[in-house]
């Protein structure tokens, strides 16, 4: 019968002595070597192995159950896997689905000459406005009040001052994301009634007719009382009722998370917010300024209630032109984030063709990766044409870079790519500090013996723009630089506690 009360192996290889017993402590006399050592000053994994680069092949990443990988670790790798988002967004503007003719009989050939004649730019003043234009979507926080708050905050202000900042900015980021976040939910409940049992689907509809959808930002108390009262709670009574726990609990979960930044966008709350961080001794002391001009302004700014049809813009701008007087002019400018964010919509969905659907999802994943949590810099896409030639162009500025003394204003760093039809690819890393710069730029190997020509010729544009510059390098392009090699400070979050749900 079996040896059920043996503890060790025993080895049934007995003609072979040199086989060792790994339980035997004999055979690991000679090796007295400490394995994995804990490091006190440092939060170390269990294995021993550094945090965010695991030694496994792709074969045990996909067979363990177990990722050892960390949130931000995954987001620096995805950067060096979507790395080529211009490329793509090139390749889908200015190529293929442009010349395919199937594709530009259907809708999706025409939004395509419809962002190509919304990124014609007549002069370098356009293309200014086109910057200009993707940097106030792109970044809510701006203009004089805001720019004067962060450099009080960075003055080494009091604890009490700064959290009280920081709850005003978390309000009124809400409160100017109310039209977005109205809209949400109201995607989320049409999808919530197609899921529901048909006997529940008439009174769901009933409760959904007392929601306002075209609400302004920070008029919340009339939605809120419906969600509140009405909405969740039928929710979690048809949840309990029919053990339902899949896709309509979470979708009502996501609803709950929206909700409740909805409701902290309200108005009132808004003003209380603003009141307690101005208020404060600190603020008092530093400020300078008009308050509540500084207030209206930003009600004004945060309060516009754009309500955007997928298709562009262009005919609400026109029909509000008494708001917008120079519509006509801006609503090529305007039309291009709509008629992206649709073409992109259309494409996954497989209407510019199935053999085009992951070419379609690899740039939205690209796209969400540069608006994560996690990407500490601003990131804008820029294709545009000009007298003839195709632009691709993107971007990442780091508005607050470290600086390499106390000394001196705010530093800031732009890395700039962009691709010329018929010229090749430009690489230009700028660093600024009162009104001075130093700046690299990279130039196809056809441009490269033109460098003293091209040095003297960027001098003179920033000259005439009021820059001085220290340092002025033209350089032949041999390679794509990753961004987290351009902005190093990047990688410094994976030296913290690794921790991946």
């Amino acid at each position: 019968m079996a040896n059920i009360l043996q503890v060790t192996t025993p080895n049934l290889n007995t003609d072979n002595r040199n086989i060792l017993n790994p339980q035997d402590p004999r055979g690991n006399a000679a090796n007295q070597a400490v394995h994995n050592p804990t490091d006190p000053t440092r939060v170390v994994r269990a294995d021993g192995q550094q945090g965010g680069h695991t030694g496994s092949t792709s074969q045990d990443a996909l067979f363990s159950p177990i990722n050892y990988e960390s949130n931000y670790g995954a987001f620096i790798k995805g950067l060096g896997e979507h790395g080529e988002l211009a490329a793509l967004l090139e390749n889908v503007l200015f190529t293929d689905l442009t010349k395919t003719k199937d594709i530009k009989q259907n809708e999706v050939g025409s939004l395509v000459e419809k962002l190509l004649l919304s990124m014609k730019m007549d002069s370098p003043e356009e293309i200014t406005d086109f910057l200009q234009n993707q940097r106030e979507v792109q970044a809510r926080f701006t203009g004089p009040f805001f720019n004067q708050l962060r450099a009080m905050l960075a003055q080494n202000s009091s604890n009490r001052l700064q959290e009280l900042a920081l709850r005003f900015l978390k309000g009124y980021n809400d409160y100017s994301s109310g039209a977005h976040l109205l809209q949400q939910m109201r995607s989320l409940t049409s999808d919530i009634g197609q899921l529901l049992y048909r006997s529940y689907r008439e009174e769901f509809q009933e409760l959904l007719n007392g929601m306002n959808w075209a609400a302004e930002n920070g008029d919340t108390l009339q939605n809120m009382a419906v969600i509140n009262q009405r909405l969740i709670p039928f929710l979690a009574s048809y949840i309990s009722a029919t053990h339902d726990y899949g896709p309509i609990r979470e979708a009502t979960m996501l609803l709950i998370f929206h909700a409740v930044r909805y409701q902290n966008g309200e108005e009132n709350n808004l003003l209380k917010l603003f009141g307690d961080m101005t208020g404060n001794k600190s603020f008092t002391r530093m400020f300078k300024g008009d308050v509540d001009e500084s207030l209206k302004e930003l009600l004004q700014s945060a309060s516009r209630q754009v309500q955007r049809p997928t298709e562009g813009i262009s005919s609400w701008l026109i029909a509000n032109k008494e708001d917008y007087p120079n519509a006509e002019n801006k609503s090529a400018i305007s039309d291009f984030a709509d008629g992206m964010a649709n073409l992109l919509l259309k494409g996954a969905n497989g209407q510019a063709g199935l053999e085009n659907v992951q070419q379609f999802y690899s740039i939205i994943n690209g796209m969400l990766l540069n608006e994560s949590v996690y990407m500490p810099l601003l990131h804008f896409l820029l294709p545009f044409q000009y007298e003839g030639n195709n632009v691709m162009s993107e971007m990442w500025v780091d508005p607050d870079a470290k600086r390499d003394s106390d000394e001196g204003g705010r530093k800031i760093k732009l890395f700039l790519k962009f691709d010329i039809q018929g010229l090749g690819k430009f690489e230009l890393l700028m660093i600024m500090q009162d009104r001075e710069t130093r700046l690299q730029l990279m130039v196809p190997p056809q441009l490269a013996k033109e460098d003293k020509k091209i040095h003297t010729e960027v001098a003179d544009i920033l000259k005439r723009n009021g820059f001085r510059f220290s340092q002025l390098l033209v350089r032949e392009r041999v390679r794509d630089r990753r961004i987290d090699e351009v902005f190093p400070e990047m990688r410094e979050k994976e030296r913290t506690i690794n921790v991946r749900i």
